[in-house]
C-alpha cells in the first residue's frame, strides 16, 4: 500500500480509500498526521539545515533547554541507543551488554546485537558485537558478569507484542547495576513522550534514557537523555565530536520537537482514558501500546491500520495499536466496528 494523503487519524491510499490509522506510523505522530502546530512551527523556522557540530541553530538549543537533561542528539532512535552504549563503554571501559529476549532496539550493528529478535540479527549475526548476555524479560538478571558495563531495557517491549514486566523489575535492575558498577540504559525511545501513560518511563532510575520516534511528532530527531548528568562528560574529547551526524539537531525536527514536548503533557489524561477503552475491548498492554490476537491483514482490509507482530518464539501472531493520542471517541467505536466484521 502506498499513503498518498495523511491527516489527523485517517490516511489514503493511492486508490483512494480511507483508513483510520491506529499506527500512528510506528508511534510517530502521537499528535496526528499534519498536526496544525507542528506544521506552522516548521514553516516559521528561520533556519531550515543543521551545520553539523560546527553549529547549532538557535532553535536547537532552545530544544535542548526544553529537556528535563542533558542530552546528546541523534536522528534516529538507533542512533539514541547508540549513543547509550557508547557512553556505558566510555564510563565503565567495560564491553559486555546484558540484553532482554523480545528486546528491539534498532538495526545497526550495535543495537542489532542487543536485539533480542532472532529475525532480525540471524542474518547479520557474523558481523555482530558482543559480548551480549541474553537475560528473560521481566525476571531478575541475578548478579551481573564481570565484564557488564551496561544494561538496556524496555520500560514495555514494543516489537515483541507490549510486553509489560512486573512493578518491581526496572528497580531490581537499578540494584543489579549499582551492584556492578554498569549503567542501566532505558530504551524509551517507543514507550516514551506519554505512549504507555508517562512522559519519561523508566527514569527513576535510568541512567541514560532514550527518546526517538514520536519526539519530533513526524520528523526524525532523537536524543539520549543524560539523567545521570556527569554521564554527559565522558564526550569530552576536544573540539572534535567523535559521534555526530550532519542532521544532528536539525532545526525543523527541533521546532516540531519543542511542540510535542509542550503539547503532550496537556494529553496524558485522554492517553489514559484511551487506555481504558482499549482495555475494556480487550487489548493488553500499557497505555496506547497495545496489542490483540487478530491478523494485520484482516484489519487493513477492513479499513483499519494496525502494526503486525508476527508470531515469534511461542507468541501468537498478534496486531499492535499505536494510535495518535488525538484519536477521538467517535473514531475508536469506527475502528473497533470495523474490525469487527
Amino acid at each position: 500500500m502506498i499513503w498518498t494523503r495523511a491527516e489527523g487519524c485517517r490516511v489514503w491510499d493511492e486508490n483512494g480509500r480511507e483508513y483510520l490509522d491506529l499506527t500512528a506510523g510506528f508511534g510517530v505522530a502521537l499528535l496526528g498526521h499534519r498536526n496544525p502546530k507542528i506544521l506552522e512551527a516548521i514553516h516559521n523556522a528561520p533556519v531550515v539545515h543543521a551545520l553539523g557540530d560546527l553549529a547549532e541553530a538557535e532553535v536547537t538549543r532552545q530544544f535542548r533547554g526544553a529537556l528535563p537533561w542533558p542530552a546528546k542528539l541523534g536522528v534516529t532512535g538507533e542512533d539514541a541507543v547508540e549513543i547509550a552504549l557508547r557512553t556505558a563503554l566510555l564510563a565503565t571501559g567495560k564491553p559486555g551488554i546484558v540484553a532482554f529476549d523480545g528486546a528491539y532496539h534498532g538495526t545497526g550493528l550495535l543495537a542489532l546485537a542487543a536485539t533480542g529478535l532472532e529475525r532480525f540479527r540471524e542474518p547479520f549475526a557474523p558481523w555482530l558485537p558482543g559480548p551480549v548476555y541474553r537475560r528473560t524479560y521481566g525476571e531478575d538478571t541475578g548478579a551481573l558478569p564481570d565484564d557488564a558495563g551496561v544494561v538496556i531495557v524496555e520500560p514495555v517491549q514494543g516489537r515483541a507484542g507490549a510486553r509489560v514486566p512486573p512493578d518491581d523489575f526496572l528497580p531490581a535492575l537499578r540494584k543489579r547495576c549499582d551492584e556492578a558498577g554498569a549503567v542501566l540504559v532505558v530504551d524509551a525511545i517507543f514507550t516514551g513522550l506519554g505512549r504507555i501513560g508517562e512522559m519519561w518511563p523508566g527514569s527513576e532510575v535510568a541512567d541514560v534514557l532514550c527518546v526517538g520516534k514520536a519526539l519530533g511528532g513526524g520528523l526524525p530527531i532523537s536524543a539520549a537523555l543524560f539523567v545521570k548528568t556527569e554521564l554527559e562528560h565522558v564526550w569530552d574529547f576536544g573540539e572534535e565530536d567523535l559521534y555526530t551526524h550532519t542532521h544532528s539537531g536539525n532545526p525543523l525536527a527541533c521546532a516540531a520537537a519543542l511542540v510535542v514536548l509542550d503539547e503532550v503533557p496537556k494529553l496524558l489524561p485522554r492517553v489514559d482514558e484511551l487506555a481504558q477503552r482499549f482495555a475494556d475491548a480487550g487489548w493488553h498492554g500499557k497505555g496506547l501500546l497495545r496489542t490483540k490476537r487478530q491478523s494485520a491483514a484482516h484489519a487493513q482490509r477492513n479499513g483499519v491500520l494496525v502494526i503486525p507482530i508476527p508470531a515469534n518464539e511461542g507468541r501468537p501472531t498478534l496486531m499492535q495499536a499505536a494510535p495518535p493520542f488525538t484519536l477521538t471517541d467517535d473514531e475508536l467505536d469506527e475502528a473497533f466496528n470495523r474490525l469487527a466484521r
